[in-house]
């Protein structure tokens, strides 16, 4: 029987190998240290440079708007306000990113699975076990047998 069990990286995973170690020897515990890596390349979430155009683009409407009544004219206000708007988008770009990036750092732990070989008898005892130790999910799997019909026939 295989008992596969997956963990957030924490003291409960250490707590729960030290009591798997005194039922069942380190030679059938499987641990595998999963590596979530964000995407690189993720062309759904917006660049810096595409808010700051964003944001010039309505400061050049809202200047253009507010220079028909000014002195500079239209034209002039226009230009102070894409600019404006440009770096105003750019600053509001990077404290947004700079505020999530903090928070998935403190939010990512990585996962680790452990896959343990053991007796039918001792299932119930490893699942409980992992749970106690707050497993984000567990699961079994019962190995093939070789019946003697299968040898006799090879």
């Amino acid at each position: 029987m295989l008992i596969i069990g997956l963990f957030k990286q924490s003291i409960e995973l250490e707590q729960a190998l030290a009591e798997l170690e005194k039922i069942i020897s380190r030679e059938r515990i499987l641990i595998a240290f999963m590596d979530s890596g964000e995407n690189k390349n993720d062309l759904n979430n917006p660049h810096a440079f595409e808010v700051g155009i964003s944001f010039g683009t309505a400061g050049a409407v809202i200047g253009v708007s507010c220079g028909f009544v000014l002195t500079l004219g239209p034209i002039l206000w226009g230009l102070f306000g894409t600019a404006i708007g440009f770096a105003l988008g750019l600053l509001a770009y990077s404290l947004v990113k700079n505020g999530r990036k903090r928070q998935k750092q403190a939010d990512r732990m990585d996962e680790a699975t452990i896959i343990i070989q053991c007796e039918a008898e001792q299932t119930r005892k490893i699942i409980m076990l992992l749970q106690k130790y707050q497993a984000l999910s567990v699961g079994q799997v019962e190995l093939p047998q070789e019946t003697e019909n299968e040898n006799s026939h090879s």
